[in-house]
């Protein structure tokens, strides 16, 4: 917990749990609870004292590894279609990089490599170092995915489901809940939580598996492929703020988005691919340097992918 939450933020989250959780926190903390009332404000004093107790003082903060994300001549076919070519990429700890395309371009297929799910024919992939096929554990360990198409447990419930994450990334019980709840009530998802996998809308789908992704402690190593779609405005705007909010504290984020508002609102730098290639990269002053006359990044990638329509 040290170097992770402050004591203000914290007691905030703490007192935001409802009473069950606070009482299910108290119990793995073993806080001694011997009266048969106890005033919820002295519940709260005493599971902070414990946390304060755990608290390894000696302990550095994580640092990521430079770069975070590195493809190096990655290309996959799929039969006789190159679906990505040669792929050079990086994001370094503390930047989003935003990859841009029209549909088919390898947007998914580059994300799907680099969080293991299929091989690449050739080239190189490591996450924080880790070289995804040799040492596949440990690179899936720091990153974390959210797909197009977002798909989970039907039969366990949106708490069951981030508890489970948890154990997975060994996150420890205790700091598992504060985590769930300081983004349960971020993403106000708080009447789902409890609710079935199965039986969500595709927006509370993709709260829950963000909430599942952020229950370990940063930084973080991201991979989101079109991340705000599903989202209604009030999501998206938190989702994109806390991105903000996490690059800063130094945390690697590769977007994958087909939707050129939400690149240019949260990337620091593109890569524009089409048909498996890519096509340009740069950050906007860099990309708008090629193109004097475009007036923003969607002239740019028109430009880039075939020409802007009469």
């Amino acid at each position: 917990m040290a170097g992770v939450i402050d004591s203000v933020t914290l007691k905030t989250n703490l007192e935001r749990m409802p009473g069950d959780e606070l009482l299910r926190l108290a119990r793995v903390l073993k806080v001694p609870i011997v009266k048969r009332t106890i005033r919820r404000s002295w519940l709260i004093d005493e599971v902070m004292k414990e946390l304060e107790k755990r608290e390894r003082k000696d302990e550095l903060p994580y640092r990521l590894k430079s770069p975070a994300i590195l493809l190096e001549d990655v290309t996959k076919r799929f039969g006789k279609k190159t679906a990505v070519r040669r792929l050079n990429l990086k994001v370094e700890p503390g930047e989003i990089v935003g990859i841009v395309g029209p549909n088919g371009a390898g947007k998914t297929t580059t994300l799907r490599m680099l969080t293991g799910i299929i091989r690449a024919n050739s080239g190189t992939i490591h996450v924080d170092g880790h070289d995804i096929v040799k040492d596949s554990i440990l690179a899936k360990e720091r990153i974390g995915y959210i797909p197009e198409k977002p798909t989970c447990y039907p039969s366990l419930t949106a708490r069951e489901y981030v508890m489970f994450t948890a154990r997975i990334y060994g996150v420890s019980h205790d700091t598992a809940l504060i985590r769930m709840n300081e983004y349960v009530d971020l993403f106000q998802f708080d009447e789902f939580i409890n609710t079935y996998i199965g039986t969500l809308s595709k927006g509370n789908l993709q709260r829950a598996l963000l909430i599942g992704i952020f229950v370990r402690e940063p930084p973080y190593i991201l991979a989101l492929d079109e991340p705000i779609y599903g989202l209604d405005p009030r999501g998206a705007w938190n989702l994109k703020k806390l991105l903000r909010e996490l690059r800063n504290a130094g945390s690697a984020i590769l977007i994958s988005t087909h939707i050129l508002e939400v690149a240019s609102d949260l990337c620091d730098r593109f890569v524009i691919m089409n048909e498996g290639d890519v096509v340009g990269r740069g950050t906007f002053e860099e990309l708008k340097s090629l193109f004097p006359d475009a007036r923003s990044l969607e002239e740019i990638f028109l430009s880039l992918t075939g020409g802007i329509p009469e």
